[in-house]
């Protein structure tokens, strides 16, 4: 079982995950032109917290993960809420590629546990329609104390760097804001604040 496997059903009580994901959700409707017809795929979608804030602004989206037990959840919720436009996919993008493509793809505080970044880079270009968009919330660059020690991951990102990895592939008109600040207590009592930016991208 994996990590996420075994926090999925907890996940929804922690009250900062809502918090975060309406931040996310209000700067990408400030910074994209969200329609209902639109196709979205949000990648790494955990229990579905952001799509479902969403889904009444999108046409339909589906919610992929590749922890199943967060699909579980996810499976649940829509049935609980009747949510019809919300399709429920457990996937591992980094080994399988779907044979859809989306107007609109998602994704946040995903990218970095992403060990190739160019190649899911180039996989997101190649599923989204001319003239659709790509949206990633993640942790502006970090000193580890936000996982701790043993995670192997990015230490969050500088939005520049990722800006030249993204025109590398084939987007453009990107464009990044600060949109949260996840605050955490460490290990030793000290308060930290860390930063989360959105960046867009168009094709």
């Amino acid at each position: 079982m994996s990590d996420f496997d075994s926090v999925a059903r907890t996940w929804d009580e922690n009250p900062m995950h809502m918090e975060r994901s309406q931040a996310i959700a209000l700067k990408m409707e400030a910074m994209l032109p969200l329609s209902k017809a639109m196709k979205a795929l949000e990648y790494g979608a955990g229990t579905g917290i952001l799509s479902f804030i969403l889904s009444k602004q999108l046409g339909s989206i589906v919610m992929m993960d590749s922890s199943a037990e967060m699909v579980k959840v996810m499976a649940e919720k829509v049935a609980d809420r009747n949510a019809t436009n919300l399709v429920p996919v457990c996937l591992n993008l980094e080994h399988e590629l779907p044979q859809q493509s989306f107007d609109l793809i998602f994704n946040q505080m995903v990218l970095h546990h992403i060990a190739d970044v160019p190649s899911i880079f180039k996989k997101f270009y190649d599923m989204i329609l001319p003239g659709g968009f790509l949206a990633i919330a993640d942790l502006y660059p970090e000193d580890g104390s936000f996982h701790g020690e043993g995670f192997d991951g990015h230490l969050g990102f500088d939005p520049e760097k990722l800006k030249v990895l993204l025109l590398a592939v084939g987007f453009k008109n990107i464009d990044f804001e600060a949109c949260y600040a996840v605050k955490r207590i460490l290990e030793d009592g000290t308060p930290k604040s860390f930063p989360v930016f959105l960046i867009t991208a168009s094709k």
